[in-house]
């Protein structure tokens, strides 16, 4: 027998109320729920992950914590569990020194990192994703067949609501001189730029340009899949950028197949700030790339 339409909200309100008084005293961040007794079961799953709304998302999604905890698992997408330490470390630096600007990324599949640097940005910031979404002609090498709806729910559900967002559809190897001074002077510039769209190397090192170009003064240009073996292109196009450019960006952190750049002034203040907090795990190696000091951590 089914229960009326009106017992059964009645019913998930209570449960919800019931769940929303157990979060006040019990922290599940990074824990699994399994089940927490019969009056909690269907909060839980009201909770996760389609049910944000009518459950509230102040406490969901306050921090990158939150997120990473209760939204991250939820966005399809290729991100490791274990970059959120890097990723905090890197917005705790840069704060520690006034850094400033605004959040980018290039490639954005369903917003599973972009939706993590959004935690990291301040109330009224701008966050800006670039990626040619259903255009898939465009779409060369089939790396994430992305979706502009999926993106925006996934922010809805997961992400920061007092930000400044902005969707781009373009193929970013098109992206004219005129259209880079469009982005950096609308939306830039970045303090955290992701790179992460097509993993050729002609596009990749494109894209490297772009974003360093992009930057401001101590901000982050964050490449994906460099030494990934299913994607050459991406490696291939970091020894092109500094074999026939003069970059301006640095190396500074390499873990879990993302390299993280700075500029140059920058460069021995992110080592040193990485070495201090990650060098001491046993997986931590400060070695070189292209003659540059940087803080390998072996997976």
């Amino acid at each position: 027998m089914k229960n009326p339409q009106g017992v059964a909200d009645k019913a998930v309100a209570y449960q919800i109320e019931a769940f929303r008084t157990f979060l006040e005293h019990v922290d599940v961040r990074g824990k699994t729920v399994l089940e927490i007794g019969s009056d909690f079961y269907l909060a839980v799953r009201s909770y996760l992950p389609k049910g944000l709304d009518r459950i509230g998302r102040k406490f969901a999604m306050e921090s990158l914590e939150d997120y990473w905890a209760l939204g991250f698992p939820n966005v399809e997408g290729w991100v490791d569990t274990r970059l959120v330490d890097s990723l905090r470390l890197i917005d705790i630096t840069q704060r520690s020194v006034g850094i400033a600007g605004q959040i980018g990324e290039i490639g954005v599949y369903h917003g599973k990192l972009l939706i993590a640097l959004a935690h990291l940005a301040d109330a009224g910031d701008k966050v800006t994703a670039i990626d040619v979404f259903e255009d898939q002609a465009r779409n060369v090498d089939g790396a994430g067949v992305g979706n502009l709806e999926i993106l925006k729910s996934n922010i809805h559900l997961y992400g920061p609501v007092n930000l400044n967002y902005e969707f781009i559809k373009a193929d970013s190897i098109s992206m004219t001189s005129h259209d880079k001074l469009k982005l950096m002077d609308s939306r830039g510039p970045f303090r955290l730029f992701s790179v992460d769209g097509c993993h050729t190397a002609e596009h990749t090192c494109t894209d490297l340009l772009t974003a360093q170009d992009s930057l401001c003064p101590g901000g982050v240009l964050i490449l994906d899949d460099f030494m990934q073996p299913h994607w050459p292109g991406v490696t291939e196009a970091v020894n092109l950028f500094y074999s026939r450019y003069v970059p301006r960006i640095k190396p500074f952190l390499y873990c879990f197949h993302k390299l993280f750049f700075v500029g140059y002034g920058w460069h021995d203040y992110f080592v040193r700030a990485c070495s201090n907090q990650l060098g001491s795990r046993p997986n931590a190696k400060l070695t070189e790339m292209f003659g540059i000091g940087v803080l390998s951590l072996s997976p």
